[in-house]
């Protein structure tokens, strides 16, 4: 019985060791996404601010020079038109 009992001993501190291993890994992995989820947010963020600035600064020069802007957009329908009727 003594026997038996060191081997149950020991499995017992192995399987212990793979868990602690086990949840090691598990705590790595949930630092690397929260990490990367940090990233991606800041990376969104940055991306609507500059999508922000542009959208302002054109409508501040659609505002400016209005007739300007229409042409424009007229001559970019006109050749988007001839373009995609092809």
């Amino acid at each position: 019985m003594n026997k038996q009992n060191g081997s149950a001993d020991a499995l017992d501190e192995r399987l212990d060791s793979i868990k602690s291993s086990v949840k090691g890994l598990v705590d790595q992995g949930s630092e690397k996404v929260d990490a990367i989820k940090t990233k991606v947010i800041d990376v969104k963020d940055q991306a609507v601010e500059r999508g922000n600035a542009l959208l302002d600064g054109a409508t501040d020069l659609v505002k400016a020079h209005p007739f300007k802007a229409i042409g424009i957009a007229f001559a970019a329908g006109y050749v988007g038109m001839r373009l995609f009727r092809r």
